[in-house]
């Protein structure tokens, strides 16, 4: 028979599942007995410190991801230790230490595949998928995303397709594909409302959002992206918030409302380096310096487009480095 604390693990367990990081955190920090045995229990502190990332306490997120790996590895728990290098590679990508991020995920996606853990392959395909898109290798991204669904086919993990889809209609967004971009993110938001996911559903929306805000279908985007953004409020998500904001503000763009985005964009760069999220920063730094181009505001665009290239510099993503050196040189800077 299942014991009262193994019977509530598998109520964490189902939070987590369903992304609702903020009711995780707060269910387990008002039970004394889980508070009590955090330290020891590395499947508890692995979700407990998971939540806290998604919730974009990134630093408080992996020293409970580090006591959870240590805790799995003293007790030869593998499928644990696996999916908390993975996790503590996601931590790594949120904060923009890409190499880190990718050694953490060659390595678990290793371990997991000899385990059989398909569902942990599938999560550090999709995130070796995201590194190279983020570097500019979306025909390496397309195959890393390719696997990744295979793998959580087996797994029969269909919130992991979900994920797939958005982040394939990402890499198609990003050659000018829109066509394929928008077929892959309505397959997104169809899955993702068929496993009963809003969380993830808001997600695929705002990218449809943004595929429509660069075909110019202004007033459908901002209704999506608002639609996202009250999701995302609602599940506390902050993190995926932001983005929304972002999504938002271009829409608003796409529909003359300049000083609106302008406004949204800057906010969101704010809030992203006040929370050590320096992807989003560079990637909203950017999308600022086209709005001002469009606006006719020559000087800001140039400041925030070099910005924005030197951030991305950083951070190892070569092929938005080099996107902005082209666009910095078009027009006489350097």
């Amino acid at each position: 028979m299942d014991t009262p604390m193994l019977m509530d693990l598998r109520t964490v367990e189902q939070l987590a599942t369903e992304g609702r990081h903020a009711e995780l955190v707060a269910y387990v920090e008002g039970r004394q007995d889980f508070v009590e045995v955090l330290d020891g229990s590395p499947t508890l502190a692995l979700l407990y410190g998971t939540a806290h990332a998604r919730l974009g306490r990134l630093a408080e997120g992996d020293r409970w991801v580090a006591l959870a790996l240590q805790r799995a590895q003293e007790r030869g728990d593998r499928a644990i230790e696996v999916r908390a290098v993975n996790v503590r590679g996601a931590i790594a990508l949120e904060g923009g230490r890409l190499d880190d991020a990718s050694e953490h995920f060659r390595r678990a996606l290793d371990e997991a595949g000899k385990l059989g853990d398909h569902a942990t392959m599938g999560r550090c395909s999709n995130n070796l998928g995201i590194i190279a898109s983020v570097r500019g290798d979306h025909t390496s991204a397309v195959g890393s995303y390719t696997m990744a669904q295979a793998a959580f086919q087996r797994a029969g993990h269909r919130r992991g397709i979900v994920e797939t889809h958005h982040n394939l209609a990402i890499a198609h967004r990003e050659q000018g594909q829109l066509d394929r971009a928008l077929a892959e993110e309505e397959r997104a938001v169809e899955v993702a409302h068929e496993v009963g996911d809003p969380g993830l559903a808001a997600q695929s929306l705002a990218g449809r959002a943004e595929i429509r805000a660069t075909m110019g279908d202004a007033a459908m985007a901002r209704r999506e992206a608002e639609t996202a953004l009250a999701v995302h409020r609602e599940l506390r998500d902050v993190v995926r918030e932001a983005e929304d904001l972002r999504v938002l503000a271009l829409a608003r763009a796409a529909g003359g409302e300049t000083a609106e985005s302008l406004r949204l964009l800057r906010e969101v760069i704010e809030s992203a380096r006040a929370h050590a999220r320096p992807l989003l920063a560079a990637t909203a730094e950017r999308d600022l310096a086209r709005v001002l181009e469009r606006a006719g505001m020559r000087e800001e665009a140039l400041q925030s487009a070099a910005v924005a290239r030197d951030e991305f510099a950083e951070l190892g993503a070569v092929g938005e480095r080099q996107k902005l050196e082209q666009w910095l040189a078009a027009w006489g800077a350097r």
